[in-house]
């Protein structure tokens, strides 16, 4: 997984192709349909939890583009300069790419209601004042009285006739959100750092990208050979299909439902074989279509490690170890994930020295001004980071843990982007929380009060988010201007354009949504999520916490392990086992996954052993219809869901 140190930048080994401008109209046309998502994804995230940008392959972002696709050729009669080139769709979706998850897991479902709850619910009983509200700045919040009404108003309605109060959100908004963008802007820059050595050098696979890149290669205004093949539309009337069934059902309960998330029945009952008891069994086609894509040995070792965990906890049971199975696994999980870390670091070591001299102006013009933005990305990341910790610094935490907490928040974001780079995933995030995990290893009484509390709230922005993060969308988002050949240097201020537009229509449309419902009548996960946040802080609050040996030796396992992985690949050809498999064996994505993700490479081993390689690459639109066909069909089921209130049909 980790190549061999390289002295040359990629750019001074490659020549550089001719490279795309941005188009100001495709760029212009991304901002509207930004905004128009941005809106339509707060409402149906408050209101029914369901996402609208969820995945790394953002359904509604995918189905923008099959429609402009569609809508292309027919644009070409009307008149060729409306048609929309290539490199103008791609544009489109890699902008809606990396900003679909602001109204959703990464941002929106967070920010709003925890600030909100960090008051309403300091009361006694819940979280006393003095726990940590009397401290608060507040300039972090609307108000730190919970009788006021811009609080007890959003839980509790607002009096007839009032507006919803955004005066009273101007102060906090105006102190969070140069926080927020500065964060993004550093996750992009560094991305922009890594990109061409894990594109161009290590090659790695971007299964994801795939699907845009193929379903855009045609002339301008006509359909991509992708969108003609009958295997790709059968796959795609499969998926449609099944979850058809499933939304009809909603509406029509005499029509049979077909359940996809089911659960394992118990096959011991008691004892060591518990450990495999109740296995999730849930059956999802684009997961099906995208293990397929993959290479054998990293499909494997996905489904392989989901079992190796339910392995390991059978062994601990028959010694007689039968509580703190999670524990164990997650911290193994965080020391794979330093492990990990620091040998992608330690890797592009040589790569890294290239970097700093181009930024600093030693290597030629062309580099610096080329397809990689160097200067940019290594200024921009050290101006981002020096800034989040400034900003840390006057909210109230103490500048050592501001390093602590953002200086090793990349390093976790960056393996997560390298299981999507790799293995695809089309949910996966962390399977810890960083802040959490420092809590845990620091000690909560180390770290103080106050420093818990802060690095509590400003992990809701990326942190908090079990589904997806920022990093992984963007590195797919530089491939993709890769493969589009975009003019590199303009890549960062596109995506984080994207992104500023995204958070500011969340403001208003977030605000909008929380106190014309009330937080009580929004949906079965919003209407809470502020509660439990509050639980969770008061509970490393009152409850400082320690590491026990348990925890050390989880730890330790998880860093060998790791390491014994990536040095077993790096010196066998034949190794079957891929240290992302590791890394990514824990959490509800690889739960939800692994038996989809099972059959997917089952499919491909199948394929390639009996039939060959070339029959593999001739049923390559079949992943891409199952893939499609469930992008589609669950965007069409949000839409309905608008006009006929209804649950998501897929619980993510």
């Amino acid at each position: 997984m980790v190549a061999a140190e390289d002295q040359a930048l990629p750019s001074e080994t490659t020549a550089a192709p001719r490279t795309s401008a941005i188009s100001v109209r495709a760029f212009v046309l991304a901002l509207v349909l930004i905004i128009g998502f941005t809106v339509a994804g707060c409402f149906s995230l408050f209101l029914r939890y369901e996402l609208i940008g969820t995945g790394y392959l953002p359904r509604g972002a995918i189905c923008v583009l099959l429609l402009l696709v569609i809508i292309n050729p027919l644009l070409r009669r009307i008149s060729q300069r409306l048609v929309l080139r290539r490199t103008e769709l791609l544009l489109i979706f890699l902008m809606l790419m990396v900003m679909a998850a602001v109204p959703g897991q990464e941002y929106g479902q967070h920010v709003y209601l925890n600030i909100l709850g960090t008051v309403y619910y300091a009361e006694p009983g819940i979280a006393d004042p003095d726990l940590y509200l009397d401290d608060l700045s507040p300039l972090l919040v609307p108000s730190v009285n919970r009788e006021d009404q811009v609080i007890r108003g959003a839980y509790e309605g607002l009096r007839p006739g009032q507006p919803v109060p955004y005066g009273q959100w101007v102060r906090p908004l105006a102190f969070w959100t140069p926080f927020f963008l500065a964060l993004y802007f550093l996750i992009i820059c560094y991305a922009g750092i890594f990109s061409p050595r894990w594109e161009e050098h290590e090659r790695l696979l971007f299964p994801l990208t795939q699907v845009p890149v193929e379903l855009t290669e045609a002339e301008p205004g006509h359909i991509a050979p992708l969108l003609k093949d009958r295997m790709l539309w059968l796959c795609f009337g499969f998926s449609t299909v099944l979850f058809t069934v499933k939304l009809l059902h909603q509406y029509f309960p005499v029509i049979p439902d077909i359940d996809l998330q089911r659960t394992g029945g118990v096959l011991f009952g008691s004892g060591p074989g518990t450990a495999f008891d109740r296995l999730p069994m849930h059956i999802y086609p684009e997961m099906i279509g995208i293990a397929y894509l993959l290479t054998s040995e990293v499909g494997f070792s996905l489904w392989f490690f989901f079992l190796f965990r339910r392995l390991q906890q059978f062994i601990r049971i028959a010694v007689g170890l039968d509580t703190g199975h999670g524990e164990f696994f997650q911290f193994q999980t965080i020391g794979g994930y330093a492990v990990l870390g620091v040998a992608v670091l330690w890797a592009s070591r040589g790569y890294l020295r290239g970097v700093w001299r181009a930024a600093i102006g030693r290597e030629s013009q062309e580099t610096l001004t080329g397809r990689q933005p160097y200067r940019v990305a290594v200024f921009g990341f050290i101006a981002s980071m020096l800034f989040i910790w400034w900003w840390c610094v006057q909210a109230g935490m103490s500048l050592l843990w501001a390093v602590v907490f953002f200086g090793a928040f990349p390093i976790v974001s960056m393996v997560a982007a390298r299981v999507l780079c790799e293995a695809g995933m089309f949910i996966y995030s962390s399977p810890f929380r960083l802040n959490e995990a420092i809590f845990d290893i620091a000690g909560t009484g180390r770290i103080g009060a106050m420093n818990v509390t802060l690095m509590t709230m400003t992990s809701w922005c990326q942190t908090r988010s079990t589904a997806t993060l920022n990093m992984p969308a963007v590195f797919q988002g530089y491939k993709i201007a890769s493969d589009a050949r975009f003019t590199r240097t303009q890549i960062p201020w596109v995506m984080w354009a994207a992104i500023a537009a995204g958070v500011f229509t969340c403001h208003v449309t977030s605000l909008f949504v929380i106190y014309r419902w009330s937080v009580p009548k929004l949906g079965w996960w919003p209407s809470r999520s502020s509660h439990n946040t509050v639980n969770k802080l008061v509970a490393y609050l009152g409850h400082p916490t320690e590491m026990a040996l348990a925890d050390w030796v989880g730890l330790a396992i998880g860093g060998a392990t790791t390491m014994f992985l990536v040095v077993m690949r790096q010196r066998f050809l034949w190794w079957p086992f891929h240290p992302l498999g590791f890394v990514a064996w824990l959490g509800w994505p690889i739960d939800r996954y692994w038996l989809s993700i099972l059959l997917g490479w089952l499919a491909k081993i199948v394929v390639v052993r009996f039939l060959g390689f070339s029959a593999f690459r001739r049923l390559r639109p079949a992943a891409f219809g199952l893939i499609l066909g469930v992008c589609v069909i669950l965007t069409v089921s949000l839409v309905v869901h608008f006009f006929y209130p209804a649950e998501s049909l897929v619980r993510e």
